[in-house]
């Protein structure tokens, strides 16, 4: 399974208000296929999430510019983001968001 078949179902079982297990089962998918895809992939952020990835931010910071990428901004792509604070509390956003979605994100932690 892709990862963009494992978001799809999270996706429509948050919107129908089904649990996984009985979307899985009305879809024929075997649920062993499917946690061990979801495993696979949450295991494969984390290890992603080196301390090079993390940007501090300050409050009351000027907001990071990125650099120009080649994708549209309204196209989603599958990210992890972990907010932490100094003192050591930690928030995981984890999804399908677009460029403005993580722009909200960073400017919301920036209050």
């Amino acid at each position: 399974m892709s990862r963009e078949e494992i978001a799809a179902i999270d996706r429509e079982c948050e919107e129908q208000h089904i649990s996984q297990q009985d979307y899985l089962e009305s879809h024929g998918i075997a649920k062993h296929q499917y946690y061990r895809w979801k495993r696979r992939y949450r295991d494969e952020d984390e290890q992603s999430l080196v301390p090079a990835g993390f940007v501090p931010m300050m409050p009351g910071a000027a907001p990071i510019q990125s650099a120009p990428t080649q994708k549209p901004q309204d196209q989603e792509s599958f990210l992890t983001v972990e907010i932490r604070t100094s003192c050591g509390s930690a928030m995981r956003i984890q999804g399908n968001m677009t460029a403005a979605h993580l722009r909200e994100i960073i400017s919301a932690s920036n209050v």
